[in-house]
């Protein structure tokens, strides 16, 4: 994976409570699960307790879920 990259998916079986939820890789390897709820709220968990990615990752996080959401009709 090269700096700057992240990826994001969507699971085929959505989390519980949530309308659609996924996967995140973000550019230091680190992955958290994420999830949009009824209101359209977003959610991040982290794998690693505290993990924070950084300003510019969330960005392109931000991007890329926009993507893969248009992708799955939302």
């Amino acid at each position: 994976q090269e700096v700057g990259d992240v990826t994001v998916t969507v699971d085929t079986l959505t989390r519980a409570g949530a309308v659609v939820s996924g996967e995140a890789t973000f550019s230091d390897g680190k992955k958290a699960a994420w999830y949009l709820d009824q209101y359209g709220r977003l959610g991040i968990a982290p794998e690693e307790q505290g993990y924070k990615p950084s300003q510019a990752d969330l960005m392109i996080f931000e991007g890329e879920l926009r993507n893969q959401l248009a992708k799955q009709g939302f």
